[in-house]
């Protein structure tokens, strides 16, 4: 039994509610004598105003109770995924797994409070809003609550953004403390006087807004002009042997600079500029500009990355491409790339390896 008595002003309000686990409900009763009219002297008493609240969520079930917010403090980020974005609520340490558009995030950390997320890159690099989704363990996403839709004879209307027809002040924080607990709805209006009012809690969905990320943008623009038709006038061409030349190219449209190890200057290309195994090597000693990733580590790859082949298992690099595609299907994670000597724009990782055999590596470009 659930019984909160108040007042403020010449409201009274009393609350008597039962909660019912098993059956799923929760209700209340409010009896509200409401002044006949504010400019009255006398307060004429009217009949009980019946309260009905939403369903109980199950004890220790993860509850949702904020946006997913970045650093910044925008539910945004760039397209090419990374973001650090935190969600609110309780119970949140049992969330093992989350996805943004149906791409799988990586859970940094969960407490049960606050979830920690790091954003995957946007399907195809597209721009704009994705449903999110936790998941503790199950099918079923985490609940996410917030708001509650007021119902009464004149009308239904949302209490998280209207303040309805309101008792008082401390009426509405009594509510809001009765059934905060159970369902994590913020009431802000309540009854009106002899009528029914049927409060229900209101489901937000999580969303997040993909951004361009201009560098990327840049990078790929460049590739999907250049895979076939060379930039020799600005940075000549390696017969047969073009790929990390061209690799490199599209990394200065990203807005890389050249460096004393990494260069085309008079003509003259640095051999990390045009080798495979160089470029390897350059990468792996400026973790500033790029981190190794493994072929099973596929899922952390995203557009504008380097994937580099080892056709024979040798341990050197036989051939470098930028990633331009990548997919989540239902099979496993589809990756696709550009590059030059065999030009292409969007060919899949694993054909190419079925064709030439030997291993493949990536590079996350930061």
């Amino acid at each position: 039994m659930i019984v909160a008595s108040l007042t403020a002003g010449c409201t009274a309000v009393t609350i008597v509610g039962s909660l019912m686990v098993d059956s799923g409900a929760f209700s209340a009763e409010a009896t509200a004598p409401v002044a006949a009219s504010t400019a009255a002297t006398t307060a004429t008493p009217t009949p009980s105003a019946t309260i009905t609240v939403p369903t109980v969520i199950e004890p220790a079930q993860p509850i949702i109770r904020s946006a997913v917010v970045a650093a910044d403090g925008t539910p945004a980020g760039p397209v090419t995924g990374g973001t650090l974005v935190t969600v609110t609520g309780t119970d949140l340490a049992a969330v093992t797994s989350a996805s943004f558009g149906g791409n799988p995030a990586t859970v940094v950390s969960a407490t049960d409070d606050t979830v920690t997320l790091q954003t995957p890159a946007a399907t195809d690099l597209g721009t704009g809003s994705v449903a999110v989704n936790l998941y503790a363990g199950t099918d079923a996403p985490v609940q996410v609550v917030g708001g509650a839709n007021v119902s009464t004879a004149a009308g239904t209307t949302d209490a998280a953004s209207t303040d309805g027809t309101s008792v008082s002040a401390a009426a509405t924080a009594a509510l809001t403390q009765a059934i905060e607990p159970t369902a994590g709805v913020a009431i802000a209006a309540v009854a009106a006087a002899d009528e029914t009012v049927t409060i229900a809690p209101v489901a937000r969905e999580l969303t997040f807004t993909y951004v361009p990320d201009p560098r990327v943008t840049a990078q790929i623009d460049y590739v999907l002009a250049h895979w076939q038709l060379y930039n020799s006038a600005v940075y000549g061409a390696i017969p047969g042997n073009d790929c990390v030349n061209f690799t490199s190219q599209s990394l200065i449209a990203r807005g890389w600079t050249m460096d004393a190890d990494w260069s085309f200057i008079g003509g003259q290309y640095s051999p990390a500029w045009a080798s495979s195994t160089a470029f390897a090597a350059y990468l792996a000693a400026h973790p500033e500009r790029a981190t190794p990733l493994r072929a099973d580590q596929r899922a952390e790859v995203k557009v504008g990355d380097i994937v580099q082949f080892d056709w024979d298992d040798s341990g050197d690099k036989d051939h470098t491409g930028i990633v331009t595609r990548v997919e989540h299907t239902a099979t496993g994670i589809e990756i696709y790339y550009a590059g030059h000597t065999n030009n292409t724009d969007y060919r899949s990782v694993d054909e190419s390896l079925a064709l030439s055999g030997g291993s493949v590596s990536y590079w996350s470009v930061v």
